[in-house]
């Protein structure tokens, strides 16, 4: 069975304690973490202090270079390094393959950007002086990540900040570790200085919190929920933030759309990751002339899709990954049937499983502004729809929450689709496809005044949140 230690200065160590990994898909162990203490979180941060100057004495190009390493070891191990993820998070191992994939192709992207990053000269006011603006690191990078996909989120985070030149202390989700580790093996072959990433498995009410806190982190980024979110704000003061904190996202169907792609389209959206994903598609908006077709629709498709254990090649949806998520799952589903709306399909845990984390995929219509599930993220595997009349309608349905990530808006007319998604407060609205369509080189961000997050990951802007801009002015006469 794998262990996950304490990794500072590319040195393993254990903690005073460890836990156990469960598999969602067995209910049985698949790995021991060793437990991180606050001593060695800050062991870890001086290490990282240390580490910033020897990146910092390495050209952009050179960091780069050791960033495109880490995709080439990643595409070497991805089936091994997919086989554990999937093991201890629970998806099926074909969505597990994937999330390797393009996490490989994210540190791919990653030192292309940094290969062709430039400094900036601006127009000066005084004819004997030059204005240069210079891209800095921020120096040691706190980076707490979630379990949902502990392969793609993490790279955003660490592939950026490497390339930018920072230093960065690390916690993983205590649900998934093993795959923290096996990023971490891979960029400690890539040849990094020693203490460039730390690994600090553990609890977040103790490390996550006192990487918020710890004076001697400089930046952090964060991916996780709005309330964590609000916490490490409230905690880390004027430090530079990159917060991705989830979003309750809702794809407004319009009556021109082909329902049959509409509906294809919405499986997907809907059920990948079980729902586990922070731009999973959950409100369904539908315009009422299609309303009962789509639901039906939707619904035949969810019965098709077949859940079972991760590593079995033919599961199509695997369990949740914890007990917490499934029972916010079922709560949801139980406020909304008790409110009105109707099962379709699924609505419960499934029988007869080696856990009870196996959810069925659920189709529910006649969902309301009131229910739980209007107004919370659910975080599973299930479709609420409701109709609508009027685009101002449906635009009010889509805004009347306190998130703002994503939104899609599916139909053939593309004016009357821009119509409604210019009046859609989420940071990616998506025209003629699902909220869930994402492309991993783009601004990535919550709607300012919601509660989504702060700043945009993704591509470049990743590097621009996970660095910061130096300007000299210098004598004119040093220029060309």
């Amino acid at each position: 069975m794998k262990h996950v230690p304490i990794v500072i200065g590319n040195r393993p160590t254990d903690g005073a304690e460890r836990i156990d990994v469960i598999s969602p898909a067995s209910g049985e162990p698949v790995a021991t973490m060793a437990l991180a203490g606050i001593g060695d979180l800050d062991e870890a941060v001086s290490t990282a202090r240390r580490a910033v100057d020897a990146l910092a004495a390495m050209t952009i190009r050179e960091r780069a270079a050791k960033v495109a390493k880490v995709a080439d070891l990643m595409e070497r191990d991805l089936e091994s390094i997919a086989r554990d993820l999937a093991n201890e998070q629970g998806k099926p191992i074909n969505e597990a393959r994937d999330e390797v994939a393009v996490a490989a192709e994210m540190w791919r992207d990653a030192a292309q950007i940094g290969r062709h990053m430039t400094d900036r000269i601006l127009p000066s006011d005084h004819p004997d002086r030059a204005v240069i603006t210079v891209r800095r690191p921020h120096g040691v990078l706190g980076v707490i990540t979630p379990w949902n996909f502990p392969a793609t989120i993490p790279t955003e985070y660490l592939c950026a900040g490497l390339v930018a030149g920072n230093a960065i202390v690390w916690k993983p989700s205590e649900l998934t570790p093993v795959t923290a580790l096996r990023i971490l093996e891979c960029i400690q072959e890539a040849d990094f200085p020693e203490g460039s990433v730390n690994l600090v498995p553990g609890m977040g009410r103790d490390i996550g919190a006192g990487i918020a806190a710890h004076a001697g982190i400089d930046a952090i980024g964060f991916t996780g929920s709005p309330a964590t979110g609000r916490s490490i704000t409230a905690t880390a003061g004027p430090k530079p933030l990159l917060l991705e904190l989830g979003g309750n996202n809702a794809t407004v169907v319009l009556a021109d759309v082909d329902i049959d792609e509409a509906a294809r389209r919405l499986r997907s959206a809907v059920f990948a990751n079980a729902g586990q994903i922070c731009s999973s598609t959950e409100r369904i908006i539908v315009e009422r002339p299609v309303y009962d077709e789509l639901a039906e629709a939707l619904a035949a498709h969810a019965r098709q899709l077949r859940l079972g254990p991760s590593l079995d090649e033919m599961t199509t949806i695997g369990p949740l990954n914890n007990e917490a998520t499934a029972a916010k799952v079922e709560a949801h589903i139980n406020d909304a049937a008790e409110r009105g709306a109707t099962v379709l399909t699924g609505g419960r845990r499934a029988a007869d499983r080696p856990t009870d984390l196996y959810f069925e995929p659920s189709v529910l219509t006649g969902l309301e502004p009131h229910m739980k599930a209007f107004r919370e993220e659910t975080f599973g595997p299930v479709a609420m729809l409701m109709p609508f009349d009027e685009l101002t309608e449906a635009a009010h349905l889509v805004n009347d929450h306190g998130l703002g990530l994503v939104a899609g808006v599916l139909g053939t007319d593309t004016t009357r689709a821009m119509d409604l998604g210019r009046r859609l407060r989420a940071g990616i609205v998506n025209i003629g496809e699902v909220a869930t369509a994402w492309q991993h080189h783009s601004p990535f961000g919550g709607y300012s005044g919601r509660a989504s997050g702060v700043g945009r990951i993704g591509g470049r802007y990743s590097i621009e949140e996970l660095s910061q801009t130096q300007t000299f002015v210098v004598p004119a006469r040093t220029m060309p």
